[in-house]
């Protein structure tokens, strides 16, 4: 097996291979990754039993072969070489000899036999949405996954897609988050599975990492997800068990509605967590004088107060706390400049909105307070 390609290109397509390495398994032969040239191809394959990546890039193939290199050396030694094109040589022991001006480096290589096969996707359900409308997506309700592990169903993220409405949820018990997209194609055929929030998670970075603008494809089967977009192909299995009906968390009538700059909330919420990271997190929101205060307090540390200038509709705002870490998450990731909260008493969900989009809806329980029983 003999190749040269060109060192960014390796960088990059090595970065991306990582994603699905596994450091911490009882099964050595996972923490490496597959190389195969073949057609002017360089392929690099990654499988830690959960999910996969497999993609392509351009390779002067003199020899075609495939060898297993083991992944945090591979990276380390590739990220520390020169930029320019990079020759490869594998001997009839695996033994990889690298290349690059003057400078000669050797890695043990593996036979390939053991190694798992990055099946694909046998045909099932499928849609194809832009790479930016998945970032968000994934970036608007992946804050609400749940971290229990004995709560597996909550570990993911609920798709759900009827007829041309795409649909993402989340929900640890304490807040939940829900965001739609329309597709461009309507079809009746519809499904709702759960994906896990770390290959989510892997999604968002790998098309972030490669700044991809275009359209991205996805396919299920009762078990598996796959992404493919470029020459990169992603698969995770999926989380099995019974979402909760996020339905009936979603309050269906609310007495009060406030209307408030999204940032002049955000700024008084950091202001306010000093205090209340002392106090369980909890921040107070009450109306006075048809301006919102809020208010976190300690006896060790002190307190802090602030007022807001918003605009009312409905009944009188009665006082309700919060954790402000719940908080300050959906007001990380809400673009809008304005939203609006709506509550129904001090010991109902509260609903944070973006005030001129239905597309994002996000139900953040309130904390029972001797002020608030």
């Amino acid at each position: 097996m003999e190749f040269k390609c060109v060192k960014a290109d390796l960088h990059n397509a090595i970065q991306i291979a990582e994603k699905a390495v596994s450091a911490r398994s009882t099964l050595p032969i996972i923490g490496n990754i597959l190389l195969e040239v073949a057609d002017g191809k360089l392929k690099l394959s990654s499988n830690d039993l959960e999910i996969g990546i497999e993609l392509s890039i351009d390779a002067n193939v003199k020899q075609e072969g495939a060898v297993l290199v083991p992944a945090k050396m591979f990276s380390s030694v590739v990220s520390n070489l020169s930029d320019g094109e990079i020759s490869f040589k594998v001997d009839e022991n695996n033994s990889i000899l690298i290349t690059v001006n003057k400078v000669k480096q050797t890695l043990p290589g593996l036979a390939i036999d053991d190694f798992p096969v990055l099946h694909k996707l046998a045909k099932g359900d499928s849609f194809s949405i832009e790479a930016e409308v998945l970032r968000e997506l994934i970036k608007q309700t992946i804050i609400a996954v749940s971290m229990d592990d004995a709560k597996q169903f909550l570990n993911g993220v609920l798709i759900e897609k009827e007829k041309n409405e795409l649909r993402f949820i989340a929900t640890d018990g304490f807040r939940l988050a829900k965001k739609t997209a329309t597709l461009s194609e309507t079809s009746l055929v519809g499904f709702s599975v759960i994906v896990p929030s770390r290959a989510l998670q892997e999604i968002s970075r790998i098309l972030q990492q490669e700044d991809y603008q275009g359209v991205v494809d996805v396919q299920l089967t009762k078990e598996q997800i796959s992404v493919q977009f470029k020459s990169i192909y992603f698969v995770s299995r999926l989380i099995q068990g019974q979402f909760p009906d996020y339905r009936q968390v979603i309050p269906k009538d609310q007495k009060t509605k406030v209307t408030i700059l999204r940032k002049n909330l955000l700024d008084a919420s950091v202001r306010a967590s000093t205090y209340a990271s002392a106090a369980a997190n909890i921040i107070k929101l009450e109306m006075v004088d048809q301006q919102l205060l809020i208010t976190a307090s300690t006896s060790s540390i002190g307190s802090s107060s602030e007022l807001i200038d918003v605009q009312k509709d409905g009944d009188n705002m009665q006082p309700i706390a919060f954790n402000v870490r719940l908080i300050l998450d959906v007001l990380k990731n809400i673009a809008e400049d304005n939203i609006v909260i709506t509550l129904n008493g001090t010991l109902s969900p509260g609903v944070i909105m973006p005030k001129d989009s239905k597309d994002f809806t996000y139900v953040v329980m309130p904390i029972r307070t001797a002020e608030t029983k």
